[in-house]
């Protein structure tokens, strides 16, 4: 198999994101052991959203369900797929949405989108560089004054790309204590949050490399909120939400709970093979503009869609969005590249732009072509860094039966 069909659909794993806290936490309990790859295998159960029958059959709408089934029959809870191909679109669900309860997964499900989250918050800050109420030049220090060391050498433009150098505030032990000690609903502020980080020295000088840190995407909520006079979720709703009707997509950022029909999150391996619901483990409050929207597979499509498209930035704040570091982003995959709030990857030979997203257990992919016409969003509902060898290459050939099916 490929590169383009093997690393492209790869799941992210990033040191020191915050759920590592739970790992640590239950690994210090005794809990975390080897996955179990047998305890769903038999428990698929796949199903197919309606959508226009097309003039001749398509091999797409067999190759979605069989790339969720695949996944489910390797071990993980449940997971959702949707592929788009030039107006043809196919999306189903199998295994379960909660373990517990055996409540099958189904394709209207709610989810946790994590760092999909970035593009949103991406998009809100070039509309604002579009509209001339800031630049992609203007320096922290402009907005946020004495918010950060060295504010005046950090760029809104390093912030979106990860290249700011600014130390990760999930590394500090101080932010996950709270949750360690069982206290999930600890709600811990935006501007505190920047304060853990900025406790810290940065990993290196602004501009001279890669370095995903979710410090960046707190400070560009912040940002926003300067600028506008209005909260982030309020310019969230106002400028992408209602315009583009995603009536299934929200910000519970003090809730440990989502809207109905949620997808629980898992930690996979646990004593006895039952997966460690980590669903509400900790407070959404933690990722805030950097990943803490929950929404469905439909409607991030078609927020990736609106996007890429143009529907949401003019041309010129469009391309300055799509222009990709110079810097390697992925070791194991040199074809992955990051813009402004987006992700560049290579998927059956198309270039396609999206983001990927973990949080409390949930993983989802979400890549969508330049021209809008090719798109693939997949979501498993168990954390990867307790996935096992054959869980992640199930995780890796989806893209092959999905997108890659004519």
């Amino acid at each position: 198999m490929t590169r383009e069909t093997t690393t492209s659909a790869r799941p992210t794993r990033r040191r020191g994101r915050w759920s590592a806290a739970l790992l640590v936490a239950t690994s210090a309990a005794g809990a975390v052991l080897a996955p179990n790859v047998t305890a769903f295998a038999a428990a698929s159960h796949a199903t197919a959203a309606p959508h226009a029958a097309p003039a001749r059959p398509w091999a797409g709408n067999h190759a979605v369900q069989q790339a969720v089934r695949q996944l489910t029959g390797a071990g993980l809870p449940g997971a959702i797929a949707l592929i788009r191909d030039h107006g043809r679109t196919a999306t189903a669900a199998s295994g379960y949405a909660d373990v517990a309860s055996q409540r099958p997964m189904t394709t209207a499900d709610h989810l946790r989108i994590g760092s999909n989250t970035k593009a949103f918050t991406a998009t809100l800050v070039l509309q604002l560089v579009a509209e001339g109420r800031l630049s992609l030049d203007d320096t922290v220090q402009h907005f946020l004054p004495g918010s950060i060391h060295d504010g005046d050498l950090i760029t809104v433009r390093q912030l979106l790309n990860h290249t700011s150098g600014l130390y990760p505030f999930e590394q500090d032990p101080a932010f996950s204590a709270p949750y360690l000690r069982g206290d999930a609903r600890y709600y811990w502020s935006p501007k505190r949050l920047v304060a853990l980080a900025n406790a810290h020295t940065p990993l290196f000088a602004p501009g001279t490399k890669f370095s995903y840190s979710n410090t960046n995407y707190i400070l560009l909520g912040l940002i926003i909120e300067k600028v506008t006079h209005h909260s982030y979720q309020h310019e969230l709703q106002r400028r992408i939400i209602h315009p583009l009707g995603l009536r299934d997509t929200r910000l519970p950022v003090r809730s440990l709970t989502i809207q109905s029909r949620a997808v629980h999150g898992y930690l996979l391996g646990q004593s006895g093979g039952t997966p460690k619901d980590i669903t509400s483990a900790i407070s959404p409050s933690t990722t805030w503009a950097a990943g803490a929207l929950t929404s469905t597979v439909n409607d991030l499509a078609r927020f990736d869609r609106a996007l890429v498209t143009g529907r949401l930035l003019p041309k010129a704040q469009l391309a300055e969005m799509m222009k990709a570091g110079p810097y390697k982003v992925d070791a194991a995959d040199p074809t992955k590249s990051y813009g402004l709030g987006l992700e560049r990857i290579q998927l059956c030979g198309v270039t396609m732009w999206g983001h990927t997203g973990t949080v409390l257990g949930t993983q989802t992919n979400a890549f969508t072509s330049a021209d809008g016409t090719r798109q693939l969003v997949l979501t498993a509902n168990a954390d990867p860094d307790t996935w096992t060898t054959g869980q992640v290459s199930a995780w890796l050939t989806t893209a092959r039966q999905t997108l890659c099916a004519k």
